[in-house]
């Protein structure tokens, strides 16, 4: 008997597609294929299906959901920092030493308000991490010299660049460490460029990063629990 897992049909699709994220299956189909269709399609990747996902759950059940509360730990640059949430009459978060403090008010969400705050301080530490980078470490003169670059919030990748030459990441990146990050800055500044993932593009990549293939297995390895909000954390 086939397995039923959630369909998701779109009138802009053509293909047939699996999708398996987070320990789940979804299947991507155009909108008037079939149920049939769809069906047999399932049934002939059961063993591919059940292989990838075992190896999914088996990875998250390593993981505690996260509950945003004190003890849980956090990363920045890899290192990591152990979550203090306290109650006061003001929002706020900072690092001391190995932990970050984060305060929130008395009427808060204990799910919502520490996770918001917690958010913001990564953004604005993403945001002066670039700042320097491109003030310092990439020269000014570079031919590979974005317009503007900026902190976003993504569930399902680590930055992206437009035609117009604007850098933007996720803020979950600057949990991994900083050898990663400087390799996904790497990454799209190299998008200026060549805007595919051409032969062409690669080699442009490695002419401006030695450690790129190690910096793209470790995305690979850990973008499933890093950018997902659910667990936010990678096993060392």
């Amino acid at each position: 008997m086939t397995a039923i897992y959630p369909i998701y049909r779109s009138k802009r699709r053509r293909t047939l597609a699996i999708k398996i994220r987070d320990g789940q299956v979804e299947i991507r189909a155009p909108w008037h294929l079939s149920e049939r269709r769809i069906q047999a399609f399932v049934a002939a990747k059961h063993d591919w299906i059940n292989k990838h996902l075992s190896r999914q759950q088996q990875q998250l059940a390593d993981f505690r959901v996260r509950r945003w509360q004190s003890g849980e730990r956090l990363r920045w640059l890899g290192e990591p920092l152990t979550l203090v949430v306290q109650t006061h009459t003001r929002k706020s978060c900072r690092r001391v030493a190995d932990s970050l403090q984060v305060t929130v008010t008395p009427r808060a969400n204990p799910d919502n308000e520490p996770r918001g705050v917690i958010r913001k301080w990564y953004q604005q530490q993403a945001q002066a991490w670039l700042d320097v980078f491109f003030a310092s470490e990439w020269p000014y003169d570079h031919e590979l010299r974005p317009q503007c670059w900026s902190i976003g919030h993504f569930s399902s990748k680590w930055g992206h660049c437009t035609r117009k030459g604007e850098l933007k990441f996720s803020w979950k990146l600057w949990l991994a460490p900083e050898w990663v990050v400087r390799n996904v800055v790497i990454h799209e500044l190299c998008h200026l460029q060549e805007f595919n993932h051409s032969t062409r593009f690669w080699q442009l990549v490695a002419q401006h990063s030695e450690d790129y293939q190690a910096a793209e297995k470790w995305l690979r390895q850990h973008g499933m629990t890093v950018l997902n909000e659910t667990y936010l954390d990678y096993r060392d």
